[in-house]
């Protein structure tokens, strides 16, 4: 630091006091500038000492979720089956087949009739249909099975035999309206008694039979000579051979035409 002469220093004063300035000591504010200039000399110092505050990132917002599809959200809010309901559940796959039964229509009455229908079901529906109208074998509904077997004694030789009793022959009614029936001219009908290879007993085509006159052919049950026949051979206890002309019977009653 450079130093100021006296001299220059009583020049100063005495000029600020001819000027009317006052007698400040100029020394005083030379000594203070340097002190000034050294205070602020050092505070850079200081300040450049001072670590600088690192700048702190922005916080990073979280991306915003998609939106739920609705039928996510209404799956979510759904009540769900509650446990006791379980055993509920699997019990209506036993309760179902038993709740379908009822509905059912009531089976005919027990007699020779209703044994008919069971034999026509498990053995006939498959060719002539369910409810007679035909197919792989002849249409029976309509009348039509009384139209080509007036007699039903014809009817029951035909089912016996089948086709193959009748090949090239008319069968049933040759003055039938509309033509005669030709065994073999409509497929070929398998014999259905025991004895030429069928499944069935003497009894049992006598009970299909009835059965396809009344239910198909519009027969009256209570004016049927088959039905008759049935009844009086159950009441003779008599047994029907397995094969030949069926046994000669009294028939009383409507049912025998009287």
């Amino acid at each position: 630091m450079t130093e100021i002469p006296e001299h220059l220093l009583k020049r100063s004063r005495d000029r600020r006091a001819a000027l009317g300035l006052g007698g400040g000591d100029a020394g005083e504010a030379v000594s203070a500038a340097p002190a000034a200039s050294t205070s602020s000399a050092v505070e850079p110092a200081a300040a450049a000492s001072t670590p600088v505050a690192r700048a702190t990132p922005a916080a990073v917002e979280p991306p915003t979720p998609e939106p739920v599809p609705y039928y996510v959200e209404a799956a979510r809010r759904r009540k769900r089956v509650p446990v006791w309901a379980m055993p509920v559940i699997a019990g209506m796959f036993f309760w179902a087949p038993v709740y379908l039964g009822t509905l059912e229509l009531p089976p005919v009455e027990g007699g020779p009739l209703a044994a008919g229908e069971e034999i026509y079901g498990a053995t006939c529906a498959g060719c002539h249909g369910a409810t007679g109208g035909g197919g792989a074998g002849r249409q029976l509904n309509g009348g039509e099975v009384l139209v080509t077997f007036p007699d039903w004694r014809d009817q029951v030789a035909f089912v016996e035999q089948g086709s193959a009793g009748f090949i090239g022959v008319p069968y049933g009614d040759p003055e039938r309206p509309g033509g005669a029936h030709i065994g073999g001219d409509f497929g070929n009908m398998p014999p259905q008694s025991t004895v030429n290879g069928g499944g069935l007993s003497r009894l049992e085509i006598l009970e299909v039979v009835l059965y396809e006159r009344v239910e198909h052919g519009g027969e009256v049950l209570e004016e049927s000579e088959l039905l008759a026949y049935i009844e009086a051979l159950e009441a003779s206890g008599e047994e029907l051979p397995a094969e030949g002309p069926l046994p000669e019977l009294e028939l009383a009653g409507v049912a025998a035409g009287e």
